[in-house]
């Protein structure tokens, strides 16, 4: 039987074999349209409205010239734009378009029929096993 130190050993290299795998897949499925990065930032507005990039750049734990590296290529994309802020003008907000709405929709359908594909393999029981092993795993759920 193994000791509990070989099974952590283990398990910490399924597990970042098994993310690096989803994400290689996940970039390969984003890859001829927009970088993962630029989906964050959509997908983050999507959810959660405009923000600042300084806002952006805390959540994603990024510098702000990262943030404004990718929105710069967003803004040419037509997937976002800046507003700036009829109260102060230094404030700029990230809105997005008609058209990011469009592109987020169609790759959040991409994605979701990524995992659906994924995970066909395992039985409801084995990925509810999985929820809450992972369930655990979160800090955020102690």
């Amino acid at each position: 039987m193994k000791s509990r130190e070989q099974m952590m050993y283990e398990i910490e290299a399924l597990l970042r074999t098994a993310f690096k795998q989803m994400r290689d897949e996940i970039n390969e499925l984003l890859a001829k349209e927009m970088s993962r990065n630029e989906f964050m930032i959509l997908r983050l507005i999507s959810e959660q409205g405009p923000k600042k990039v300084t806002e952006f750049a805390t959540m994603l734990g990024v510098s702000a010239s990262h943030i404004t590296a990718v929105t710069d290529a967003l803004v040419q994309k037509n997937w976002i734009t800046r507003v700036r802020s009829k109260e102060d003008r230094r404030i700029i907000k990230i809105h997005l378009t008609d058209a990011g709405k469009e592109i987020v929709s169609y790759f959040e359908q991409k994605k979701n029929e990524y995992f659906l594909k994924r995970f066909t393999h395992y039985s409801d029981e084995e990925l509810q096993t999985l929820i809450k092993l992972f369930s655990k795993l979160d800090k955020n759920r102690l």
